[in-house]
């Protein structure tokens, strides 16, 4: 099922994004003072899923798709003084918490994301995130004129490792949900995760987040967000215990850990919300 060993460093990672209400104004000629919302609809109206009734907001093209939030859980293999394997675990975001400027400057967090990608080049595991986290981050930094020489560099051949762009059975940018069937068929990441027996989403759902974001509380976009990737990272865990890329004892002892990192970050104040995850998640 998975060719490869667990990687030493891997980044699980999620974005958040709002229809851009600024490009509408640009592409439409919308005057000055029309609203973020009506500019919004005016984006919404013009996509061929649209039904005022059935489905007034329908999913838009990612290149109108303004990024709000990037998550991202590291997972690093390090050794101790005993030579003992250990492996250390870190969350962030962009913006990160506690959020002290309602004002998000979208193409600083793809820059900013993107570079600590392309110097470190850890192995990136998302849910869906080949088909849509990945190309809002290419399209929208286009879009803000970011230039990532290092996360966009590609192996001279094909079959080498190293590589984020290759369109098939690729695991240096592994998307968890194309080990599943597609389409209809394939399970959304809050419902498999809560099959698991882990928590899955909490108080907020995906179609939620424009309206936070209207509302100005970026704050719980990013703890959505976050959470999204704890989720993202419990799935790989049961994943590679399910293709044998783990023992038994080394699982639990991980499943351990993690669950122990998370109650220490529940100590500081901008990660408390972490512990109505781990109140749902039964030892």
């Amino acid at each position: 099922m998975l060719r490869s060993p667990i990687s030493e460093l891997a980044v699980f990672y999620d974005l958040e994004w709002v229809p851009d209400a600024a490009g509408a104004k640009g592409l439409f000629d919308l005057p000055d003072d029309v609203t973020e919302l009506d500019a919004m609809r005016e984006l919404w109206k013009r996509s061929p899923q649209f039904d005022e009734d059935k489905n007034p907001r329908p999913f838009l093209k990612y290149m109108y798709s303004r990024v709000v939030s990037i998550a991202f859980l590291s997972r690093k293999t390090v050794y101790n003084a005993d030579r003992e394997q250990v492996i250390n675990f870190g969350l962030n975001s962009l913006p990160t918490l506690p959020i002290v400027d309602d004002y998000i400057d979208e193409g600083e967090l793809i820059k900013q994301f993107l570079y600590f990608v392309g110097r470190r080049r850890p192995q990136l595991v998302g849910y869906n995130s080949a088909e849509a986290d990945m190309q809002v981050l290419i399209q929208r930094g286009i879009i803000n004129e970011i230039s990532a020489p290092e996360f966009c560099s590609r192996p001279t051949k094909s079959y080498d490792p190293g590589d984020y762009f290759r369109r098939w059975d690729n695991e240096e940018h592994l998307d968890l949900a194309k080990q599943f069937s597609g389409g209809a068929m394939m399970p959304r990441l809050d419902e498999l995760a809560k099959l698991c027996g882990f928590p899955g989403k909490i108080d907020v759902k995906g179609d939620q987040v424009t309206d936070l974001w209207l509302a100005g509380d970026v704050t719980k976009i990013v703890e959505y967000n976050q959470i999204d990737t704890l989720n993202t990272y419990l799935v790989w865990l049961r994943l590679v215990h399910f293709a044998g890329k783990i023992e038994e004892e080394e699982y639990q002892n991980e499943m351990d850990a993690f669950r122990e990192f998370l109650e220490n970050e529940t100590r500081k104040p901008e990660k408390a919300f972490i512990k109505e995850f781990l109140d749902k998640w039964p030892l």
